[in-house]
């Protein structure tokens, strides 16, 4: 069995301080579509930031995309998650309906 260590962060700085003491891999989530509400939360440019920086220290980053959508919000919801797998993000996590 492996274990993995999968920790939040909802600032930058959170997020380095989970990367420097050993998580395996960091959640966090973004401006837009993501549920944790009462985190600072990171800008497109901080999540760029935290993937190259994560990934340095061969560590996963996981964005939560895991609001509930109303149909005029898809477009920019495939927008932002192909921005996403542009900077190399490892995984989402969703919400199941």
């Amino acid at each position: 069995m492996i274990l993995e260590l999968l920790a939040p962060a909802g600032s930058y700085d959170i997020f380095k301080i989970a990367v420097n003491t050993g998580a395996d891999s960091v959640y966090l989530s973004g401006k837009h579509f993501g549920a944790i509400v009462y985190a600072e939360n990171f800008t497109i440019e901080e999540i760029e930031r935290s993937v190259e920086y994560a990934h340095l220290n061969n560590v996963k980053v996981f964005i939560t995309v895991n609001t509930l959508l109303n149909n005029f919000e898809i477009i920019s919801f495939l927008k932002y998650v192909f921005k996403l797998y542009k900077m190399g993000v490892d995984a989402l996590i969703v919400q199941d309906f």
